[in-house]
């Protein structure tokens, strides 16, 4: 079903596209560009609830840092095609959630080795800015030390970093400006409002919660090809 879902985004977002650049025979890109930007998030407190077999379920109103200028950093990935009014484009995230308000029971609970987003996204671009919106899944990990135990995922994609966990769906909004240094290379930053969900599974249990926060990031890019 997630697939489903993130294949039917992939195809809006493309026939959007299409749709805006109606005018001509065939989509005319303009422009392909990479950029590597690092920065961080304000979490809004949200929901989480932390679940394992033999205790009580704990529930609370979390408040998360991310930190995201500690390693490991923040950092996203953008590949981008953009036409004459419009951009289509690829992101990778490395965000991170930690636990700042512990409960009795939680000596540490964090999703630091990533709550690693990939996600699709459609722009528009507008005279003193760039409006994105996107979406798309994420690899999370979840580990703590709950009840005095650790837990930590009970089974996952392993990867860099340790095992990681599918969840969906998230979704974004940015607001971002560009500044060419030169004909190919530009500065670029963006604040971006983004909401997800995530149950991934632990040792005997499950954690639940909400990521919602406001993303700041800034770096560089090159223009891989420009017409």
């Amino acid at each position: 079903m997630r697939l489903l879902l993130f294949s039917l985004l992939i195809t809006t977002q493309v026939l959007c596209l299409s749709q805006n650049e109606k005018r001509n025979n065939k989509i005319e890109i303009k422009r392909v560009s990479l950029n590597v930007n690092f920065g961080t998030a304000y979490n809004i407190p949200t929901y989480l609830k932390i679940h394992q077999n033999g205790y009580e379920p704990i529930t609370l109103l979390a408040r998360y840092a991310t930190k995201g200028f500690e390693s490991p950093v923040y950092w996203d990935y953008r590949l981008v095609a953009e036409t004459e009014n419009n951009f289509i484009g690829l992101r990778s995230t490395h965000h991170k959630l930690i636990l700042t308000n512990l409960p009795s029971e939680i000596s540490s609970f964090s999703i630091t080795h990533g709550y690693n987003l990939v996600m699709a996204y459609f722009g528009w671009k507008k005279k003193y800015f760039d409006l994105l919106v996107g979406g798309g899944i994420a690899f999370s990990h979840p580990e703590g030390v709950v009840f005095n135990s650790y837990i930590a995922l009970e089974e996952g994609i392993p990867l860099i970093g340790g095992k990681y966990r599918l969840t969906a769906p998230n979704f974004d909004v940015e607001i971002k400006k560009k500044w060419y240094l030169n004909k190919r290379i530009f500065l670029n930053t963006g604040i971006r409002f983004l909401t997800g969900y995530a149950k991934p599974k632990i040792i005997d249990g499950y954690v639940e919660t909400y990521p919602i926060g406001i993303h700041w990031a800034a770096g560089l890019g090159i223009d891989l090809y420009n017409n």
